[in-house]
């Protein structure tokens, strides 16, 4: 949109409430000084528990919270009220280093300050890890200031990353999953992940590693595509997924914008880009909604923040049909599930006091809505959107 008329200010307009919301609740939800050592971390009073699926286990100190906060919060230092959103930035960065293992990874989720517990009891993750490289890496470039601890950070994820490596391109979303599942999601955040440690690199021995790696990690994730356009959750048969198109999306597209991507791969994964939002474009429904029971069979169905990242992967493209799929649904975000009082979207978009079936398990909308790594996810997905949109 280049023009902007008076009826796209108008389809724009809910971004500002919502992205206004979800920085003063992020505002909120971080650790100051008398945290200890969970200073510049985002408290969480709910944490989404899986495969248990669920909000009421005890609140959390999520690690992979810090990228997407952390990110939003630079982006919108400038236009915000909150003067110091980039010492917040920078206080969080310097928390989540604290965090990371000798051998380079980090926690899936912490619940109550515990591992999660999806496999084993010690359990590292290419997804938290991937979302904390990225947030890290943007937020240098976009200008908080780096520091050495930072960029041993880096350095030591994409070593761990090259470690979990199975077959060519499978990087394991998790400890404890089969070593023969290629989830696409994790082998996309270690790409990214690679990519980072190929630019931080000492020398040329780890910057030549990083870089194959990731290129067998894309080549990977392309070649699984489905003839819809889906990249489905995994390899596995059956293994369908709609918001883990959007993930993979939204991770190919920051690396073609940053330029991160080799020359050799670069056109490559522009096709498959394109094809992917044709099918996340057919998933939107007319009144904004997602159409979650067609082909979406893992634990993200049904969550608030997946709007926020179809919308940014639809609203990159120029096509006006992916662009309006992506208005819609931010449209339904506000119109049916933010409430004024909290500032905040709830975390299900069905209704309060309804049971849907998630992954074999019966799940009742509540009136959930603190969350923070949800609600850090679709900030930044938000900010974006109302960029590629404007």
């Amino acid at each position: 949109m280049t023009d902007c008329t008076q009826d796209d200010r108008q389809a724009l307009a809910p971004f500002d409430e919502l992205i206004d919301g979800l920085i003063d609740y992020l505002v909120r939800a971080q650790e100051d000084e008398g945290a200890g050592e969970f200073a510049g971390s985002f408290w969480s009073e709910l944490a989404y528990h899986i495969p248990q699926l669920d909000y009421r286990a005890g609140g959390s100190h999520h690690n992979r919270t810090v990228g997407s906060a952390a990110l939003a919060f630079m982006k919108c230092a400038d236009s915000s009220p909150h003067n110091d959103l980039r010492e917040r930035a920078e206080r969080a960065f310097d928390w989540i280093v604290t965090r990371q293992h000798e051998d380079g990874g980090l926690f899936e989720i912490t619940n109550n300050d515990r591992p999660s517990q999806f496999h084993l009891d010690d359990e590292r993750s290419s997804i938290s890890l991937g979302l904390v490289t990225h947030g890290m890496c943007r937020c240098m470039q976009l200008g908080v200031p780096t520091k050495e601890a930072w960029v041993e950070f880096l350095r030591k994820a994409a070593r761990w990353q090259l470690t979990v490596e199975t077959d060519p391109g499978n990087f394991l979303h998790s400890e404890g999953y089969p070593e023969d599942k290629l989830i696409l999601n994790g082998s996309a955040h270690a790409a990214e992940t690679l990519l980072i440690g190929m630019a931080v690199a000492e020398n040329r021995r780890p910057r030549l590693g990083c870089r194959a790696g990731a290129i067998r990690a894309i080549e990977a994730i392309v070649a699984l595509q489905r003839d819809t356009g889906m990249l489905p959750y995994s390899n596995y048969e059956g293994d369908n997924s709609v918001s883990y198109t959007a993930t993979v999306c939204w991770v190919l597209q920051n690396l073609l914008d940053q330029r991160m991507l080799p020359m050799d791969v670069r056109e490559g994964v522009r096709a498959p880009i394109r094809r992917a939002a044709e099918f996340l474009a057919a998933q939107v429904n007319e009144d904004g909604s997602i159409d979650w029971d067609t082909w979406e069979n893992h634990g993200q169905k049904y969550h608030t923040w997946v709007y926020g990242l179809m919308a940014r992967a639809l609203a990159w493209h120029e096509d006006e049909e992916l662009r309006d799929a992506a208005l819609r649904l931010i449209g339904f975000v506000h119109r049916e599930l933010f409430s004024e009082e909290k500032g905040l979207p709830r975390l299900y978009d069905y209704p309060v006091g309804e049971e849907r079936t998630i992954c074999g398990r019966t799940v009742r909308a509540e009136g959930f809505y603190e969350c923070a790594y949800h609600q850090a996810d679709m900030l930044d997905c938000l900010i974006d959107t109302r960029e590629l949109l404007s």
